[in-house]
């Protein structure tokens, strides 16, 4: 999928802004605080209706508007998103102008996102590499998305009983729902990770000649009733569902080492680059067609032979969209075009 042109309209910093990017590489050329990130996010509110910056809709709202506006015209389609962060029904969602529901919508495009944060990927949080298989099972599995909203939903509801301290009835009546729905979403994990680990190695071993492996660790043995059962006097003290996927992790090892806490930070910005490219790979290959990448600021830490190896990594297939404030030092395939944001406007170079 290519996008051919790109507007947004009271989005951000943007009274309006239209561009035309092309295939291949973009490279959005420009000093800071001009709204590069900006119109990368709005190519992500375009394909999945989410921010990587924020989860308040407000906050991408122009000042003293009531709405935003993202529209994208592709190869075969256009898509256009309307946000009324205050509305009951917040998203006005056509694809050829005609109106969408939400799962229709999402199932017309993916992506692929990479920014500075992304980092910790590598030596964060478990929660930050669980949101990173969220990613690709909300892509890749047309299941995933109401499993996990499924189970969220009684983790919540388990977890408001164990901190009201309700009778343990009530807070059983949870497990088997929560079970069922926790095993499906582990094996989907499971096979996930499965699914990509030759496609990060792959990368990995690319961009750094190094070689990588992802280990896949679940937040409860199975069978899961029994794990809920035998974890309870520790959630009745902590007051928390203590088993479950959303105790998930997978580990990072980089030449047989784990990666958090022996890699230098340019592995780290590696290793980060390679797990995105890896699941850039795995979309093309499952979905037949290219996602579109949005790299944001990506090249600091890395020197130039990665820098190299990257510029040249990606398939000849693939669009993507690079922010940066300095061309310096970069080697640009054949296949780029650069456009520098100045006031409000793009302009090819």
């Amino acid at each position: 999928m290519i996008l051919t042109r790109l507007t947004l309209r009271s989005f951000r910093c943007f009274e309006e802004l239209a561009w035309e990017p092309q295939p291949g590489l973009n490279f959005i050329l420009g000093p800071n605080a001009q709204g590069k990130t900006s119109i990368l996010e709005a190519a992500c509110m375009l394909l999945r209706l989410k921010s990587p910056r924020t989860n308040i809709l407000g906050e991408m709202l122009r000042f003293g508007e009531k709405s935003f506006c993202v529209e994208g015209l592709f190869e075969k389609h256009h898509q256009k998103v309307i946000v009324t962060p205050e509305a009951s029904s917040k998203y006005e969602l056509f694809c050829d102008d005609v109106a969408q529901k939400k799962n229709d919508y999402l199932a017309t495009g993916t992506l692929v996102w990479f920014g500075n944060e992304d980092i910790e990927l590598v030596h964060g949080t478990p929660g930050r590499r669980r949101d990173f298989l969220d990613s690709a099972g909300l892509q890749l599995k047309k299941e995933y998305g109401t499993l996990l909203r499924f189970y969220e939903r009684a983790l919540r509801s388990r977890n408001l009983l164990l901190r009201e301290g309700k009778p343990r009835r009530e807070i059983e009546a949870y497990d088997l729902p929560l079970a069922e729905s926790g095993e499906q979403l582990i094996a989907l994990r499971a096979a996930l990770v499965e699914d990509l680990k030759p496609h990060i190695a792959a990368a990995c071993e690319a961009l750094s000649q190094e070689k990588t492996i992802l280990t896949y660790e679940p937040g409860a043995p199975l069978p899961m009733i029994e794990a809920l059962a035998a974890s309870r006097e520790e959630e009745e003290r902590l007051h928390y569902t203590q088993v479950g996927p959303h105790r998930d992790d997978f580990l990072i090892f980089l030449n047989e080492l784990p990666a958090g806490p022996f890699a230098s930070e340019g592995q780290r910005r590696t290793l980060a680059i390679a797990l995105k490219l890896g699941l850039a790979s795995l979309l093309h290959q499952q979905r037949s067609s290219a996602p579109l990448l949005l790299l944001d600021d990506i090249f600091g830490e890395l020197d130039p032979m990665r820098r190299h190896a990257l510029l040249n990594h990606f398939p000849k297939t693939s669009q993507a969209f690079f922010t940066t404030t300095a061309l310096a030092g970069l080697e640009r395939p054949p296949a780029s075009t650069i456009f520098e944001l100045e006031r409000g406007k793009l302009t090819e170079l």
